[in-house]
């Protein structure tokens, strides 16, 4: 059986693949039973992937090495935290859990504002660009000049220390909607095309990678059989389905 595994290691790999996109995409018909156990199997393959890279790459080469064989025996109270979180499971204890739930909570938000700060505010004074001078071309400073209407009108629409009464005050925040959903349509067209490109993935790993096994297996009478009886029991239990639903119709009149 080993050398068989062994042996046929790749082809195992693209069976499991192909009736996983199919189990997985049988969803856009209706959902089912066949999807809701790959959708189960998928969600626990993530979580004991999940497990095992915290473990290597993170608890591990971070954690346990520096305590257990380098002699950072400080690293101890990390596993005291730690297990802290645990306490949220004892309602006579839970009090400890929010203690170190509010530690991380905390320093989570000051790393965001750094890192907000680091990441964020180089950008934005990249973006203030000079409109003219002697190394600035035509074009540039036609998208500065658009770049600043778009930024100016977007602030104003979100401004709301006073009534937007003026004319040029409400022309310029109305303009501002339009450049944020212009915006917003953009993100939800790049996430769509997202989707699409997953589903193109999928789609050309079916037709260039598992149809050339399905064609050579073909030849085999094992297989011949197989889909037969595949396809013999969904035929039987169609009809048990069809069946069921007309007994439970009531009667018309």
């Amino acid at each position: 059986m080993s050398e068989w595994l062994v042996t046929n290691t790749k082809t195992i790999a693209l069976w499991c693949g192909a009736i996983a996109t199919f189990a997985i995409y049988s969803v856009l018909y209706a959902e089912n039973r066949f999807y809701r156990l790959f959708e189960h199997i998928f969600i626990g393959l993530s979580a004991g992937f999940g497990v095992y890279v915290t473990w290597s790459q993170v608890l591990e080469p971070k954690w346990w090495q520096p305590m257990v064989h380098k002699g950072q025996w400080q690293w101890v109270f990390a596993a005291v935290l730690g297990s802290m979180f645990y306490f949220m499971y004892s309602k006579r204890h839970a009090w400890i859990s929010r203690v170190i739930f509010g530690l991380f909570m905390g320093l989570s938000a000051g790393l965001m504002f750094r890192d907000f700060y680091e990441i964020y505010f180089p950008q934005m004074g990249a973006s203030m660009k000079p409109i003219f001078g002697n190394s600035v071309g035509y074009w540039q400073s036609v998208n500065a000049i658009v770049f600043y209407v778009i930024l100016i009108s977007s602030m104003a629409y979100f401004f709301f220390s006073f009534e937007h009464e003026n004319p040029i005050v409400q022309k310029t925040a109305a303009a501002g909607r339009w450049f944020l959903m212009i915006g917003f349509g953009a993100i939800f067209g790049a996430t769509v095309m997202g989707r699409m490109t997953l589903f193109i993935g999928r789609l050309n790993f079916l037709v260039n990678d598992w149809w050339p096994s399905v064609q050579t297996a073909w030849r085999s009478r094992v297989f011949q059989a197989i889909v037969l009886s595949v396809a013999i029991a969904l035929v039987i239990q169609a009809f048990r389905v069809l069946l069921a639903g007309r007994k439970m119709t009531p009667p018309s009149g």
